[in-house]
């Protein structure tokens, strides 16, 4: 693996906000290079880059809930009252953590209070919003709680013999690495990646879960997404190709508020072409950087990453104060700029969208 704490890497959200918008890219990835230009800009850049919006927020409490319900089953404690004790704590948190964000102070990049919420960073008035999809979150956790899926699943839990895998909730990069040292054109790149909930049964079928908290997208439901290909990637990469034929692979995205499946069996195509997909990702990477040096990863010039030319990308961005800013200080056009290729679809993460 690599030995670079802070060489290239690559992940679902690189991959998304890169085809998004390439300067968002850049704030989100290199934005204490800044200072080179102005402290302020980087003071505040700093700030957005660990801020969420409230949707994304509540898609997280989502998943931690679905953790920790996942977590009771495991140990057979997953009587009404735990869980219902589970939904009031976790609650309470997001309210404490709701409150933290209004009053902190945003002007200042403080590295022991990154939490907040994008809209107060904004100075939106947002508590009713806050109100009316806390609510809807816990709706959606309890649909999935009285779902035919839900019953499926604790099936799993009854025979020692599978192996559960369940995503904690505090982020292990380690273990979140996929082993790629082996791909020339990767060597040196740390690739994470890591499934929400997976099982291995007994007789070695394999299945992935990837809980959503957004709106069901209008797409063929056998479609199998670029993440739902890389979370089996990363199951499968101590097994590998020469093995996948006697082992059946299912991966599926959740659409908890309607419990509606998306996905289907994976097969060797899907790991090649994502296999593919992150080398075509980390060699987009590379062109911004600096001799192309992964080791170092020291970026271009913030105008070599080009702006979005979609307004409506703009309008709900975390960096878009940042963004505007940064204009008076670039020289070269963005015409001049690395240029992206054409992506007729950009896959979102589920937390991109309101509950």
């Amino acid at each position: 693996m690599s030995e670079f704490k802070n060489s290239l890497s690559r992940s679902i959200s690189k991959s998304t906000i890169l085809h998004y918008c390439v300067k968002k890219y850049y704030f989100s990835t290199y934005s204490n290079h800044l200072k080179d230009i102005d402290l302020w800009l980087r003071n505040d850049a700093m700030v957005a880059k660990n801020i969420k919006s409230l949707a994304m927020r509540l898609g997280e409490c989502l998943h931690d809930l679905m953790s920790d319900y996942l977590h009771l089953l495991k140990s057979n404690q997953d009587s009404s009252e735990s869980i219902e004790k589970t939904k009031i704590s976790l609650i309470a948190k997001m309210d404490r953590d709701f409150q933290i964000s209004k009053n902190r102070d945003y002007t200042k990049y403080n590295s022991d209070l990154k939490f907040g919420l994008t809209e107060h960073y904004y100075k939106e008035n947002i508590d009713w919003l806050y109100s009316q999809w806390k609510n809807a979150m816990i709706e959606s956790f309890d649909n999935f709680c009285k779902s035919e899926l839900n019953f499926e699943i604790k099936q799993y839990f009854q025979d020692p013999e599978n192996i559960i895998f369940i995503e904690p909730k505090e982020k292990n990069f380690e273990s979140m690495k996929i082993e790629i040292d082996n791909i020339p054109d990767l060597m040196w790149i740390n690739v994470y990646a890591q499934p929400d909930f997976g099982i291995i049964t007994k007789d070695k079928k394999y299945i992935i879960y990837d809980w959503k908290s957004g709106r069901i997208p209008q797409k063929d439901p056998n479609l199998i997404s670029d993440q739902l290909k890389v979370y089996a990637y990363k199951v499968l990469q101590k097994i590998w190709l020469e093995n996948l034929d006697n082992i059946d692979v299912w991966a599926y995205e959740v659409f908890l508020k309607w419990i509606v499946k998306f996905g289907w069996k994976i097969t060797k195509q899907d790991l090649l072409d994502i296999e593919q997909k992150i080398i075509d990702d980390v060699n987009i990477q590379k062109n911004f950087l600096v001799n192309k040096d992964i080791e170092s990863n020291i970026p271009m010039e913030s105008s070599n990453f080009a702006r979005t030319s979609d307004p409506y990308k703009c309008k709900d961005c975390t960096f878009y104060r940042v963004c505007e800013e940064l204009k008076k200080y670039e020289k070269i056009s963005d015409l001049n700029s690395v240029q992206m290729p054409d992506a007729n679809e950009v896959e979102h993460s589920d937390d991109d969208f309101p509950f």
